[in-house]
């Protein structure tokens, strides 16, 4: 089955805090990893929490934006999207400077070890006419101040009058620090969790000991109890596509949760079982078509 719309929800009530309530859109798996798949099952207080919580950073994990790396300028939009407020460095000559890179694809101002400023280029100028005129310069010193930067040769200290000396370096490339927080473990757990809820539509109402944890782990938070439910790895993909899977009771209910081709998490729900075939759900990342097969019905 093609995915073309959110799909549909046929109770009201949340299916984590389990009140009647008027429910919002739920991405199953973050927009902000280009998630598309959608269902109007969680309360407005629920999914804000998770979207001011767990899920805030989650965009710039470092192993998000790794994996989403490894396919080059196939999803390059998404990829320079997940790369907005991470954070990188730049070496100049013996200072360093650490900076988040902003939705103009620039590092902003930083000061450097030794009490410098680094500026963008493209704003040098407006700098540099803050400075002296707080420096008390004339409007002829700041215009020619100005002339002098733009006239700058690369990587030469330039005197700029009234204390100020300016450099334009050149060919100091910004690499990711990737010393961002790793993933938490309660993002693959959400997803995995709000597509047993698909499977199950209304049963997953039903008092459940270990879907009742799951809700509890999700609603405080707890990433230690989270992590316990999970295991991690790695695959190899040569395409770029986002999946989620029941592979089955083995004994437990076990679901697999793909990013990107290349991040694995096989979350289990121990002493749970799910009476109904392997289903899966895959969204390539390329072309946007995202789709539900059932092994039941490809047979």
């Amino acid at each position: 089955m093609t995915i073309s719309s959110g799909l549909n929800w046929n109770d009201t009530r949340c299916i984590v805090c389990m009140q009647e309530a008027d429910l919002s859109i739920e991405h199953i798996i973050p927009r902000s990893f280009g998630g598309i798949l959608t269902c109007r099952f969680l309360c407005k207080s629920c999914n804000e929490r998770f979207g001011a919580g767990f899920e805030a950073d989650a965009r710039i994990a470092p192993e998000i934006r790794k994996a989403a790396g490894q396919h080059g300028e196939s999803i390059s939009d998404l990829r320079d999207r997940l790369e907005v407020g991470a954070r990188y460095k730049q070496s100049f000559g013996d200072n360093d400077r650490t900076a988040e890179l902003r939705k103009d694809r620039v590092l902003g101002a930083a000061k450097l070890n030794d009490s410098s400023l680094i500026v963008p280029e493209m704003e040098a100028a407006q700098k540099i006419r803050s400075i002296l005129g707080k420096s008390g310069a004339s409007d002829r010193e700041i215009n020619s101040a100005v002339k002098t930067w733009e006239a700058a040769p690369p990587n030469t200290e330039v005197d700029l009058g009234h204390g100020v000396f300016i450099k334009r370096w050149q060919n100091h490339p910004a690499r990711p620090t990737y010393d961002e927080p790793a993933l938490s473990p309660l993002v693959p757990l959400k997803i995995a969790f709000e597509f047993v809820s698909l499977i199950l539509g209304g049963a997953v109402y039903l008092r459940n000991h270990t879907l009742q944890e799951v809700r509890r782990i999700l609603t405080d938070q707890d990433e230690a109890s989270a992590d316990a439910l999970i295991e991690v790895g790695l695959a190899t993909a040569s395409a770029p596509f986002h999946g989620i899977a029941f592979q089955g009771n083995r004994p437990n209910a076990q679901v697999q949760v793909r990013l990107f081709g290349t991040l694995s998490f096989t979350v289990e729900f121990p002493d749970s079982g799910i009476k109904t075939a392997p289903i899966t759900y895959t969204h390539d990342l390329r072309t946007g078509v995202d789709e539900i097969r059932s092994k039941a019905r490809d047979r």
